[in-house]
């Protein structure tokens, strides 16, 4: 049922007093086929702490606001979902400038079907996500467009945690996290993208910090992945049974990656996996390149390819034990110099 902006947000603080409506399964807005276009929401703070919680439900109607939550944006809920978009359209300007604070249990931040999702910056200062088995971007052929996320820090502590989850659509947001990245999660897959795409800026300018447990980071099909630099100054992967990048006939594409510095401790780790597809980026490692694994391949290339730029400029360190570097098949790997400066290979029972 269509339904004026103004009746349909006085419906919906009505509903907030309804005797009918739980306290716990509280909506702030629902929109059908409508509209609701306001100004800026909670200018200084927002505060949604909640329990049950679908802030959002769009189905093929609209939403347009202002910035939310300017200097602080606080998401405390419980089984919460904040924005629900079917076959419509959300757009905002920022969201939290200042500091992005998600503290949910069992969330799902944004779910997008055919619709659309069109932000400023996300969290202009600081980004927080220290969910437990969060989702925080589900998109199925729709689109997610943002601005900046997290300026400053990008800071993703949860555990059992799949950060965005994309078939065969596309997301597309700028720089992630300009300052540092902090990815501290546990059994944790960040991207996954099938036949859809993902596009970023910059990811973690400044230092990026990878120290999770049987982590994926990035699952590729036959989709896409573009992105700026991945930690500009350094980067630092401290995974056990870790695998970095997982790419089917799809395609990963980015600048450097660690330029300063690139260390790389894990165990039992296959840093990228190439089946068909490719692996594109600029150098790994500008200064110096640290890998320090057991039983240890560092590239796994099929059919496919694996294309760099210089590989520790610098200094090359390789003190893997039962470590293969390359293993490559049919596929092709194309570097540019590895370990100008320096090259120390200390393995044990290695084939390089």
């Amino acid at each position: 049922m269509k339904v004026p902006c103004v009746a349909a947000f006085l419906v919906g603080l009505l509903s907030l007093q309804s005797t009918r409506a739980a306290p716990l399964k509280k909506q702030l807005w629902s929109v059908g086929s409508g509209s609701v276009d306001t100004g800026n929401v909670g200018d200084g703070s927002f505060d949604d702490n909640n329990q049950n919680n679908q802030f959002w439900s769009v189905n093929s109607g609209s939403v347009e606001t202002g910035n939310v939550g300017d200097g602080s944006f606080d998401d405390n809920n419980q089984n919460n979902q904040f924005w629900s978009v079917d076959s419509g359209s959300v757009k905002t300007g920022n969201v939290g400038d200042g500091s992005f604070d998600d503290n949910n249990q069992n969330n799902q931040f944004w779910s997008v079907g055919s619709g659309s999702v069109d932000t400023g910056n996300v969290g202009d200062g600081s980004f927080d996500d220290n969910n437990q088995n969060n989702q925080f971007w589900r998109v199925g052929s729709g689109s997610v467009d943002t601005g900046n996320v997290g300026d400053g820090s990008f800071d993703d502590n949860d555990k059992n945690n799949r950060y965005r989850k994309v078939d065969c659509a596309r997301l597309k947001n700028s720089n992630m996290g300009d300052g540092s990245f902090d990815d501290n999660n546990q059994n944790n897959q960040f991207w996954s993208v099938d036949s859809g795409s993902v596009k970023t800026g910059n990811v973690g300018d400044g230092s990026f910090d990878d120290n999770n447990q049987n982590n994926q980071f990035w699952s590729v099909g036959s989709g896409s992945v573009d992105t700026g630099n991945v930690g500009a100054g350094s980067f630092d992967d401290n995974n056990q049974n870790n695998q970095f990048w997982s790419v089917g006939s799809g395609r990963v594409d980015t600048g450097n990656v660690g330029a300063g510095s690139f260390d790389d401790n894990n165990q039992n780790n296959q840093f990228w996996s190439v089946e068909s597809g490719s692996v594109k980026t600029g150098n790994v490692g500008d200064g110096s390149f640290d890998d320090n694994n057991q039983n240890n391949q560092f590239w796994r290339v099929g059919s496919g390819s694996v294309d760099t730029g210089n590989v520790g400029a610098g200094s090359f360190d390789d003190n893997n034990q039962n470590n293969q570097f390359w293993s490559v098949d049919s596929g092709s790997v194309k570097t540019g110099n590895v370990g100008d400066g320096s090259f120390d290979d200390n393995n044990q029972n290695n084939q390089f």
